[in-house]
């Protein structure tokens, strides 16, 4: 049975989201007048798309800054604690080299790479 209210459904956490309106939020409260020129009402709409287009890429910007600081705290301590288990296995006569010596390579290697190519990205 559909219920066409705003009510909940079993196992929904709130009410139903209702599309996004194609007008900007600021023509919608702008009262309309019969004199209002097109030309105005499409500038408004270009300068509503352009703030859009900048938040969503600052919002974007920032999410990547943010997942190559992850991406890079992440390798680093991989590359840490394997060079420490290689230091440990070696002390120990154990074998050394492969495997923890060689993620602890792939590891430095790719934060490595990770870094010039935030460096690079910076640049631009």
């Amino acid at each position: 049975m559909i219920d066409d209210n705003d009510e909940p459904l079993e196992g929904d956490i709130g009410p139903r989201v209702r599309p996004p309106s194609p007008v900007p939020p600021a023509a919608e409260k702008a009262p309309r007048t019969a004199d209002a020129d097109p030309a105005d009402a499409a500038e408004q709409l270009r300068r509503y798309e352009e703030e859009r287009e900048a938040r969503r890429r600052r919002t974007n910007a920032a999410s990547g800054r943010i997942a190559a600081v992850l991406a890079a705290s992440l390798l680093a301590f991989l590359a840490y604690d394997s060079i420490d288990t290689a230091l440990q296995a070696r002390d120990k006569g154990d074998p050394w080299l492969y495997p923890p010596g060689a993620i602890a390579a792939v590891c430095v290697a790719a934060l490595v790479a990770l870094l010039i190519w935030v460096l690079r990205r910076r640049r631009r």
